[in-house]
């Protein structure tokens, strides 16, 4: 194939590529998406997610191409090239990924956006953040066992579900306003803790709030408030 032909094929290609960006970035619009913060730009977003997109298909097509270049020339003097040429490929992958943290290859913005625009990257910044924790970008694995030690230790020291002497019901009712009302409110479901907790099940409706993502109810705060509504309701 001349020079001719390729200058076409490039040109069409870079010709599609330019279209469906348009038709992306229209499309995005005709079907009323939102950016789930306002501190993301609703036009730049588009033009990203079909950056990285084109990019990846990009990249694999030089790929294919080099790959296929390098085998019609293997030989007696070139066998080695097809194996090497794959291996830096795959080299050159992994550097990429190692990269990834000082953004100069790839962005820094997280895979997860919240509410508030902040990005979650990592496991134990997910986790932190389901658990309630405010600052769970900067969660790290250590700061998450330390956290789960603490925890521990509070709930071990804690007097048990029936001791209410040592409770204080002032902060035990504050703790339950803070965390147990953030998917309705309590009063609104009264006569069905009335109902479970003479069952005594006071302690499951509690559990039950506390495997709700991001409610923020730790083991300790559990056994503060089982008196709290043993005695309320």
């Amino acid at each position: 194939m001349d020079n001719k032909s390729n200058g076409k094929l490039i040109a069409l290609a870079i010709g599609g590529a330019v279209l469906m960006g348009a038709l992306f970035f229209g499309v995005s619009f005709l079907t009323g998406y939102k950016v789930p913060a306002e501190n993301i730009s609703a036009f730049l977003t588009p033009i990203r997610s079909f950056s990285g997109w084109f990019l990846l298909i990009f990249c694999a097509s030089l790929i294919i191409m080099t790959l296929g270049k390098m085998s019609s020339r293997i030989s007696d003097r070139w066998f080695l090239s097809f194996p090497l040429g794959a291996l830096g490929i795959v080299a050159l992958m992994f550097v990429i990924l190692w990269i990834r943290p000082s953004g100069i290859l790839l962005p820094t913005t997280g895979r997860t956006t919240t509410l508030e625009g902040q990005s979650i990257r990592s496991v134990p910044q997910l986790t932190a953040f389901l658990e309630g924790d405010t600052d769970f970008v900067n969660a790290t694995k250590e700061s998450l066992e330390k956290d789960a030690a603490d925890e521990a230790a509070a709930a071990a020291a804690a007097p048990a579900s029936g001791e209410t002497a040592s409770i204080d019901f002032d902060a035990a009712k504050k703790l339950v306003d803070n965390k147990c009302n953030k998917c309705h409110t309590l009063d609104s479901v009264g006569d069905k803790l009335k109902k479970y907790i003479k069952q005594g099940e006071t302690e499951k409706i509690i559990l039950t709030m506390k495997i709700v993502p991001n409610s923020g109810i730790t083991d300790a705060d559990v056994k503060q408030m089982v008196p709290w509504f043993n005695a309320k309701y």
